[in-house]
């Protein structure tokens, strides 16, 4: 017993001690062997720790830590998530360099736009089999009316109906209806992705390791109904396809596809990717507008004079006998200004979506491996005091000329990222956006209740959306 109660008091901490300096001892090697495999004139930056990298410091904004560490270790740096190396691009010269290269165009493998092993999609491919898709793609939503007028037909929502009752209180209804158009009218997809908007709370490009312990079960779920439920449409538009007669996304691809076999060529147009990427165009569209949108009239509610001088250019402009149209951009600059202010200010999408080193290539005089994730600080840009008067305040006149009649849009303002790789739907979701707030404008007035003030604290998920909240709707005289 005396043994026993010698071990337990003295040979117990030494046990410890033991493991804590072999743990110790595991840490120093995989630290110092980590420092060690850094390429030559690779990007500096800070080493984190071993196996989690940088993760632990990162906040709930992580476009934020990223400037932060940008003063420190320039405007490209690296870092490690987890077990990845990533480059980091926090000025827009690097940004515009990287992504103007076909090195830097390839997607990496094995992430959150690849939940399960068979899903393909325009999102998820490199190489020649994506210029194919982004070419046919383009080609299909343009005859669809993609960036022509007759896309307004889609897009002639009336804003009663978008709006429920002089309280409006946002439920993210905004774009669907395009959408469904250029797609297909169900609105069960809108429940789908949706939900799988939801399984991506988090981020791809930072927490990725995090999101695969939390949430990734969810998501390969979430992406499984879906891939279901377009199958099934899929099924539906083959058993009544005819060859000229285009009535969304599907038909065409479906006809492309029946070609491309008879001719039996070797090609990804397949069951497979037409259903990756029926989900991934209307899973990018349905967000970013609906966000965008939101953003745009909390700032209204909360600059008033702001949305008087808008009002009163729609006014001028349009009246109040017709519905504002595309063709009026160009007489809107005051209004446009206003929309490209709100996605700068706020950036929608403040971390690109993650690239991919597919060769050995370099930025800013930076050697940078094949293989290399990399990942564009939007934020940053937006936010750069060189570039911008007043970076951190929302300033219409950054797209103004100084006497204010003219607008004027830098290169330096990505908010659909920039290259061969930006996103395919900028011009559905310009068009998309003025049309509505213009629309909304037009007839209502926007305000907070009585009382509140304005909260543009919002939430990063896949984007920067804002916090729920009410608005009070009342129709202008």
């Amino acid at each position: 017993m005396t043994q026993s109660l010698f071990a337990e008091t003295f040979w117990k901490p030494f046990e410890y001690a033991n493991g804590t300096v072999i743990l110790l001892g595991i840490c120093s090697f995989l630290f110092l062997r980590w420092i060690s495999t850094r390429p030559r004139n690779y990007p500096p930056g800070p080493y984190g720790l071993p196996i989690v990298g940088y993760l632990p410091f990162l906040s709930k904004q992580p476009y934020l830590d990223l400037k932060q560490l940008s003063k420190k270790y320039g405007n490209v740096f690296s870092l490690r998530l987890g077990s990845q190396n990533v480059v980091i691009l926090c000025d827009f010269l690097a940004v515009k360099e990287a992504m103007n290269k076909d090195a830097f165009l390839g997607r990496p493998p094995d992430t959150q736009f690849q939940p399960t092993p068979d899903f393909i999609s325009i999102v998820t491919i490199n190489g020649r089999w994506w210029k194919e898709q982004r070419r046919f793609s383009m080609h299909v939503l343009r005859n669809l009316g993609f960036g022509k007028t007759k896309m307004e037909e889609h897009i002639k929502v009336s804003s009663i109906v978008t709006i429920n009752g002089r309280w409006w209180k946002e439920q993210r209804r905004f774009s669907m209806h395009v959408l469904r158009n250029l797609g297909f009218g169900k609105t069960k997809m809108e429940e789908h992705i949706k939900d799988n908007s939801t399984c991506l709370r988090g981020s791809e490009h930072i927490n990725d390791c995090e999101v695969k312990q939390k949430s990734f079960k969810n998501l390969q779920d979430t992406v499984i109904r879906l891939t279901s439920f377009v199958n099934n449409e899929i099924t539906r538009h083959e058993e009544s396809l005819e060859q000229n007669c285009n009535r969304d996304y599907i038909d065409p691809f479906l006809v492309e596809m029946k070609d491309r076999k008879q001719m039996k060529l070797i090609t990804v147009f397949a069951d497979s990717m037409l259903n990756g990427n029926v989900q991934a165009l209307f899973g990018a569209g349905t967000g970013t507008v609906r966000t965008t949108t939101e953003w745009c009239l909390l700032t209204m509610a909360a600059y008033s004079d702001v949305q008087k001088l808008v009002q009163k250019e729609i006014d001028s402009v349009i009246g109040s006998e017709r519905s504002p149209s595309w063709a009026d951009y160009k007489n809107l600059p005051y209004t446009q200004s206003v929309l490209f202010e709100v996605q700068r200010w706020q950036t929608i999408i403040p971390l690109n979506l993650l690239r991919y080193t597919t060769a050995d290539t370099s930025v800013q005089g930076y050697n940078i491996p094949k293989g290399t994730f990399v990942l564009a600080n939007i934020w940053a840009v937006h936010h750069d005091h060189r570039y911008w008067k007043n970076p951190d305040v929302f300033f219409p006149e950054h797209f103004l000329s100084q006497d204010g009649t003219t607008l004027e849009k830098p290169e330096y303002f990505i908010p659909f990222s920039i290259g061969k790789r930006s996103c395919p739907g900028e011009t559905l979701g310009v068009i998309e956006v003025f049309l509505y707030f213009t629309s909304i404008l037009q007839r209502f007035t926007v305000a907070l209740p009585d009382g509140e003030k304005p909260n543009f604290d919002g939430t990063f998920e896949l984007t920067w959306d804002a916090k729920f909240h009410y608005l009070r709707i009342s129709p202008r005289n």
